[in-house]
């Protein structure tokens, strides 16, 4: 990770993720935590960081808006869900999805020349199943 990625990364941090938080605990309701697995983006050029707000962040706003669209959504959402964590991979193999003990892992490729990444309408019926 060179000065480029170090700089963009700690504006990521200390601007958008709090900002992003907020949106998405009063889109759901209560504080539903956002972790970065900043490994995952840091270890490429700043493709992946950059693909972070524009389009993971863009997915999982749309994710918890469909599913919170009511109160019903709100309390489902919310006895099954604590944490979402946001992992980049260069594989595209490893793209994924997965609930696990209250925690939502999603993976998508980003740290490639193009990207890779689950349709937002499959993670909101994934989501949906669970609940």
């Amino acid at each position: 990770m060179g000065l480029t990625e170090k700089r963009l990364a700690e504006s990521i941090k200390t601007n958008e993720l709090p900002a992003f938080q907020n949106k998405i605990n009063k889109i759901a309701g209560y504080e539903l935590k956002i972790v970065i697995d900043w490994d995952s983006f840091t270890a490429f050029d700043e493709n992946p960081l950059k693909r972070l707000t524009s389009v993971m962040f863009e997915s999982v706003e749309y994710v918890i808006k469909k599913i919170c669209i009511d109160e019903v959504g709100k309390e489902a959402l919310k006895e099954k869900l604590n944490t979402i964590h946001l992992i980049n991979t260069d594989d595209f193999d490893s793209i994924k999805m997965e609930i696990k003990d209250k925690n939502f892992y999603l993976t998508f490729q980003l740290a490639a020349y193009s990207y890779g990444s689950l349709v937002d309408s499959e993670i909101v019926k994934y989501i949906e199943n669970v609940l």
